[in-house]
């Protein structure tokens, strides 16, 4: 079966000589790997750039429901991104980002057009975003829960059903502006608040996602600091 979507690509891997397995999130299938044929090949006239983190494509997908990994036939850009995959903030939280997300899409094997309409719009304003960049990534996964079935409509549901104690009123108080103001919005924040943020949230999901610690964590809170 041929399908016609988009997709935000999540992340990929070599597969055999030329090709390469894609993790993808697309607006008609979900989260799914996808085989792209012959994209590490010299001759081939499209380049791999195509598949690195949040990269937003049209996609011609050849499905088979009686197989786990699909085909990307046909891909291009939609909406190229200028200033995300050079800036190395930009980056660092992109594929902070991407790993967290991908865990939380395990379970997103069908259409969710609302996360990914929500997912879409938060990578293009992320390109284009000029303040508030430091702050993004605990916006992201504030503002994310309720459209994967997780209750964080109000700051005090990520303590409610844990054994984890509330956080400081400052640190509240900070999670409260972060879910609740746009993208960009200019919140201060120490590096100490930053990081106590991130953990209460990353306890979160681990608890309730059962997801591990990102690999990449450490790496962006270095270039954070």
């Amino acid at each position: 079966m041929i399908v016609k979507s988009k997709g935000i690509v999540l992340s990929y891997m070599k597969y055999g000589d030329t090709s390469i397995i894609a993790r993808v999130f697309t607006e008609e299938n979900g989260y799914g790997s996808y085989i792209v044929n012959a994209i590490r090949s010299q001759k081939t006239k499209k380049s791999i750039g195509y598949f690195q983190p949040f990269t937003l494509l049209d996609l011609v997908l050849y499905v088979k429901e009686t197989r786990d990994l699909q085909r990307i036939s046909e891909f291009k850009s939609y909406h190229p991104l200028h200033y995300m995959h050079h800036d190395p903030i930009k980056s660092s939280i992109t594929l902070f980002l991407t790993e967290v997300f991908s865990k939380l899409l395990q379970s997103e094997q069908s259409p969710n057009p609302h996360l990914f309409t929500f997912a879409e719009e938060s990578i293009k304003i992320l390109d284009a975003l000029e303040s508030g960049v430091a702050n993004f990534h605990l916006q992201f996964l504030l503002k994310v829960g309720p459209f994967l079935g997780y209750a964080i409509d109000e700051i005090d549901n990520l303590f409610s059903s844990t054994d984890r104690l509330a956080p400081s009123s400052e640190v509240h108080e900070r999670m409260e502006v972060l879910m609740k103001e746009p993208y960009g919005t200019k919140i201060g924040m120490s590096r100490e608040s930053r990081n106590e943020v991130l953990d209460e949230i990353l306890n979160y999901y681990e608890h309730h996602a059962h997801i591990h610690k990102p690999k990449s964590l450490e790496v962006l809170r270095s270039i954070l600091n």
